[in-house]
């Protein structure tokens, strides 16, 4: 992960451990959206050996870099790709999005980490962050 892409997906996580979850009945009560938001990091340079190896285990190329694992709006749960300001999702990366999709997950990306809060907000009904991008 980029320097610049780590740094927005850091400010994200920051700002969902300050942001409280609406009461509902499937969430602990006073939790953050913090506590279920969490990454899968399937990047990264690897050698053949443990790519193999973790390939086999199921890791694969292209998976979201964050899942937000609650049911909100009719939908299964979130999941999130964050890229570095003005940068795109790779093609796989887009793939994975459009089958989350179709299997009735909300699944977008973001180049920022505002954007990204913003989407999150919405997604389980809190007011998004009003700062300004790092």
């Amino acid at each position: 992960m980029r320097h610049f892409e780590h740094s927005h997906q850091v400010a994200l996580i920051q700002w969902a451990y300050r942001t409280r979850l609406p009461a509902a009945a499937d969430v602990k009560p006073g939790s953050t959206i913090g506590a279920y938001l969490l990454a899968l990091p399937n990047g990264g340079k690897r050698d053949p050996r443990e790519a193999a190896r973790l390939k086999a285990e199921g890791v694969k190329a292209g998976v979201s870099d964050l899942l937000l694992p609650l049911r909100r709006q009719g939908m299964g749960s979130f999941w999130l790709e964050m890229k570095a300001p003005g940068k795109k999702p790779t093609d796989t990366q887009a793939e994975w999005l459009v089958l989350m999709r179709l299997a009735g997950y909300r699944a977008e990306w973001h180049d920022s980490w505002i954007k990204a809060a913003a989407a999150l907000a919405d997604y389980v009904g809190v007011r998004a962050p009003l700062q300004v991008d790092p």
